[in-house]
């Protein structure tokens, strides 16, 4: 297995689509395999910036509804090795658990898409 491990944060929103495009872009140039890790926010009811998703829901749909997102979104990414992790919980503490617990060499994230994408960012950590 590849040392070169790349974790991309995303929010299943439209933008985050091309935050990951740079992730999978960085995962080619240095050979890297990639985790996709979205967390189901369940210190919140409701998810009014989510599309598809009802005004209030359980964090089962809504953890359904990222694994299809994520998977459609990363299909034309076949030739990089890649996983999709799913978890429910504070995003924060997830994200930061998961990337310890996986050793990642890099962590990108970004902005929520609410903010467009003038305001896009994407940072890009080594070693946390």
């Amino acid at each position: 297995m590849n040392d070169v491990k790349i974790m991309i944060a995303s929010d299943v929103s439209e933008n985050s689509l091309l935050m990951m495009e740079q992730g999978f872009k960085l995962a080619r140039q240095l050979n890297g395999v990639v985790w996709i890790m979205h967390v189901v926010d369940n210190t919140s009811q409701y998810s009014i910036d989510v599309p598809g998703l009802p005004k209030v829901w359980n964090w089962e749909e809504a953890e359904q509804y990222a694994i299809e997102f994520l998977t459609r979104g990363t299909q034309k990414y076949s030739d990089v090795d890649k996983e999709i992790v799913i978890r429910i919980g504070d995003p924060k503490k997830e994200i930061i658990e998961q990337a310890e617990k996986l050793d990642i060499s890099y962590l990108v994230i970004g902005t929520h898409g609410k903010t467009g994408l003038s305001h896009w960012v994407m940072r890009v950590m080594q070693s946390i």
